[in-house]
């Protein structure tokens, strides 16, 4: 099957499979990724793995504007009322999930450099889907906002911590080889230039935006200027070998606090941007590989198990400490279940940077990724149920576009 046919039967058949879920009170987004699953190479094989790699531009469109969108939640006003929680409730979770993920792996007897590098990974917690679910839910209040904040500074945590650990490793392989400095420069020079290179690059697109958005004035224009303003971005930071994920934040964080044109330019993007969410999830369900989960065995269900009490403990532990609402403490730890884009990516990277352990990473990883994108979504929503937050009602369900 061709690109184009590929294009339509995905968009139809995510169109088909979102009305389904909603009669089964399941998420949209649970619904694109299992109709992908069954589309994809491991299930029917209607859309190859050609076709995926193929349409991955688009997939690359949808991340970035999903990440545009969080970019919001760095609004000043905000960031200034609940910013130093939101870093303080992230850190807890993320050192718990890492740390009990490290133990875990200690304990089944992995190389210690396996072991560092799955621990990084662990930390990263899937925005899309996450956003998705609330947007789904219309919800509103402490949970919610919790969540957004948790997911739009969580990556950059779990990136800030695999360059960390990443560079560890490569300093120990290197070590006696090269001269110190020279061994020191290898190993940390990743981690600036992905981080300040990345956040340069969304600033300075962001303030083109911002700057150019006070010229035009009709909507299909503003939609115009932001979907090239985030294809030039996401292709400079593939070009550039920085992050994507962190550059187009930085985008959104720069529009929403330079531009008072940025709440239109949001609630514009809100009303057009459905197919490509719809194409990004079902492709992402497509490139699950489900035969994956027959080879998990004793580590990945470790890692699996350590990674979900990680999260749920440091979300329980942080939110008490810092006094949050009750309902925060209790469901919190179910939204953070989600694992999919970023842990992918590092798993890639890991292929190129460190070859030797790339099997026994990858097969732990994906395997889990794959239980994860199906569990995430649907626990994310028993959450804003259950708090009171989602504005639909328990019983009723809405589209995710609407």
């Amino acid at each position: 099957m061709n690109e184009l046919s590929s294009l339509g039967l995905i968009l139809l058949l995510a169109l088909l499979a979102g009305h389904l879920v909603r009669v089964l009170r399941i998420p949209e987004v649970t619904g694109y990724i299992l109709a992908g699953v069954a589309l994809g190479p491991s299930m029917l094989g209607w859309v190859s793995h050609e076709n995926i790699q193929a349409l991955e531009a688009l997939s690359e469109v949808a991340l970035g504007l999903i990440l545009f969108s969080i970019g919001a939640v760095f609004e000043y006003s905000l960031v200034r009322s609940i910013g130093r929680k939101i870093v303080q409730l992230t850190l807890m979770e993320s050192v718990l999930a890492a740390g009990l993920v490290l133990a875990g792996m200690f304990v089944v007897g992995l190389q210690w450099q396996v072991a560092l590098l799955l621990a990084a990974i662990s930390i990263a917690t899937a925005p899309a889907s996450t956003l998705m679910v609330l947007r789904e839910c219309n919800a509103r209040g402490p949970l919610s906002d919790a969540l957004l904040g948790i997911i739009a500074v969580n990556n950059i945590f779990c990136l800030v911590a695999y360059i960390a650990c990443a560079s560890c490793v490569d300093l120990v392989a290197r070590w006696g080889q090269q001269g110190f400095l020279e061994t020191v420069f290898h190993a940390g020079f990743p981690l600036l230039w992905q981080l300040a290179g990345s956040a340069a690059l969304g600033f300075l697109t962001g303030l083109m935006l911002a700057g150019w958005a006070r010229q035009v004035s009709e909507t299909g224009e503003m939609l115009i200027l932001l979907a090239g303003s985030i294809l030039l971005c996401v292709g400079l930071a593939r070009i550039l070998d920085l992050s994507p994920l962190v550059a187009s934040l930085a985008v959104g964080a720069t529009m929403v606090n330079l531009s008072r044109r940025s709440r239109r330019l949001f609630k514009a993007l809100a009303g057009t941007d459905p197919p490509f969410y719809a194409i990004f999830f079902v492709l992402a369900g497509a490139d699950l590989d489900v035969s994956r989960l027959a080879t998990m065995g004793g580590v990945g269900i470790t890692y699996l198990l350590a990674r979900g009490v990680g999260k749920f403990a440091g979300a329980w532990l942080g939110s008490r400490r810092l006094g949050m609402d009750t309902q925060v403490q209790h469901y919190l730890g179910f939204g953070l279940l989600t694992q999919a884009g970023l842990a992918i990516g590092l798993v890639l990277t890991i292929s190129r940077q460190f070859p030797e352990y790339y099997d026994q990473i990858s097969t732990i990883v994906l395997s889990a990724v794959v239980l994860y994108e199906m569990i995430g979504p649907i626990a994310t929503k028993l959450a804003v149920v259950q708090s009171g937050e989602a504005r639909v009602g328990r019983e009723a369900t809405q589209s995710i576009w609407a």
